[in-house]
């Protein structure tokens, strides 16, 4: 490793450990999330053979995420901190992967582009929640370097496990990972069949090129087979997007880059027309190469040829499921994958710009860029709010509440209900069940009447309830909710 090389490694590295130390906290503070919670309520407890086989079908129940959410509680107890750890792990592992796609390249496009890539708000939300989002995109990262590594490597079995191993890992954290495993395998057979024509001369082997593919993929169907059976027997790929391509998946891309800045420009279709371009330019780059029988170019160009392929196959699977099997649009969380792969496919395309002209001018874009990220994520990162259920910030400080009201008030009285706005109703169990809040029944998502001791609820709702005597236990401006004791 040269002195270049160090220093680089040293800024990546505490870029990396600030970020974690971010991420952590806000997995130990944050209150936990209705989906989590959900999770945890219905999935987590069931045995290890029932949530593989995805026996309560259902797409909360990321299989990865549940299964060592069940683990790492029989481990450490069930802590906000410890039932996110396995998100936690794999934010590590992501970066880790990261720095390997990077440390060979220019030392500042490389910083740039680490910092571009983890500085994301929506990207790095995921990390700190105990759902399969973040697990799934670790492993997603790190079976994409082992396929590069294994056609630099001219099928290095090692690299083909690897990259195997980890789709499958991806695919259980987060099943529209099967869109990724299918393209990557696309793409795969793609370079090695224009390898054997133009660069070896020699007949293309499906088989022998993907002997250990086949290997692999006969363990993976075996893991597979019954949790996507499932899925598809129930038609459970509801994505959320029906408008079309363009309106749906590319949105919720310039969405994620932007970090859900609602604004004009955000929802232009100009910005999405780049977007697009970014992905066509580097086609064309490599159309042009195939065509010209510059073997050289695939040569010092797997990264970029093969990442490029990777998401345009993507793209074409997004769109062909949705004509042939009517499933929904890629949108929000769902469409999150997407945003290493674009961030990927331009970087390897900016470091291919780099051999031509204007390389200055490159390099002190992506820098501004990569400073910008830095300074909207210190503005805009939340200790507190989490990804798409911001309206559970509270439920944590207000479950505690309850408990520290009931045992100064009624520490003697049991059977006490809890009514709540439905969309609090998992968060309240999950709290009920892990703060061991036996004198509280399980709370219910009946809409809330005026026959209940306790009530969570959205400050409007309660106006409406009408109740004749409350004591507010707890109120928040941030979520708009209010705890109160019904004083029957």
């Amino acid at each position: 490793m040269n002195k270049k090389q160090l220093v680089g490694l040293i800024v990546i590295a505490l870029t990396g450990l600030a970020v974690f130390y971010f991420v952590a906290t806000k997995a130990k503070l944050a209150s936990f999330t209705h989906d989590e919670s959900y999770s945890y309520n219905f999935y987590v407890h069931n045995s290890s053979m029932d949530i593989i086989s995805h026996k309560n079908s259902y797409t909360n129940n990321h299989l990865l995420n549940t299964l060592m959410m069940k683990y790492s509680e029989q481990l450490f107890g069930a802590s906000e901190l410890f039932l996110r750890l396995p998100n936690l792990i794999l934010l590590l592992v992501c970066f880790v992967y990261m720095y390997l796609f990077t440390r060979n390249c220019n030392l500042l496009l490389g910083i740039s582009i680490m910092v571009i890539m983890f500085t994301n708000i929506d990207l790095i939300d995921f990390f700190g929640l105990a759902r399969g989002y973040g697990i799934s995109i670790g492993f997603m990262i790190m079976s994409l370097y082992h396929l590069v590594r294994a056609l630099h490597t001219n099928n290095n079995k090692l690299h083909l496990v690897l990259f195997n191993m980890a789709a499958l890992l991806a695919i259980l954290g987060n099943f529209t990972m099967l869109d990724f495993y299918v393209a990557a395998i696309i793409a795969f057979n793609a370079v090695k069949l224009y390898e054997s024509r133009f660069v070896l001369k020699e007949k293309f082997s499906f088989y022998k090129t993907n002997k250990t593919n086949i290997f692999m993929f006969v363990l993976m169907l075996v893991v597979l087979y019954e949790p996507v059976r499932r899925v598809i027997t129930y038609n459970q790929f509801d994505f959320g997007g029906t408008k079309g391509f363009f309106s749906d998946t590319m949105q919720a891309l310039v969405l994620t880059v932007f970090s859900h800045e609602q604004n004009v420009f955000t929802q232009t279709v100009f910005v999405k027309m780049l977007f697009l371009l970014l992905l066509f330019v580097p086609l064309v780059i490599v159309i042009v190469n195939a065509i010209k029988r510059k073997t050289g170019f695939f040569e010092n160009n797997k990264a970029l040829v093969t990442v490029n392929l990777v998401l345009l196959f993507i793209y074409v699977e997004i769109i062909l499921q949705h004509l042939l099997l009517h499933t929904d649009y890629l949108i929000g969380r769902f469409a999150l994958f997407l945003f290493p792969l674009f961030i990927l496919n331009i970087f390897f395309l900016l470091e291919y710009s780099l051999k031509f002209k204007f390389r200055n001018l490159i390099l002190g874009f992506c820098v501004v860029l990569a400073g910008y990220s830095i300074v909207y994520f210190y503005r805009n990162a939340n200790l507190y709010a989490s990804a798409e259920w911001s309206y559970d910030m509270e439920t944590k400080n207000a479950m505690n509440a309850l408990a520290e009201w009931h045992d100064k008030n009624e520490k003697d009285k049991a059977g006490s209900k809890l009514a709540v706005n439905w969309l609090f109703e998992p968060t309240t169990n999950f709290y009920r069940r892990t703060r061991n809040l036996q004198w509280l029944v399980p709370v219910s998502r009946d809409e809330p009447d005026q026959s209940s001791d306790y009530y969570y609820i959205f400050k409007e709702d309660l106006n409406k309830l009408q109740l004749k005597n409350y004591t507010t236990i707890f109120s928040s401006d941030r979520t708009n909710t209010v705890l109160v004791k019904n004083n029957l």
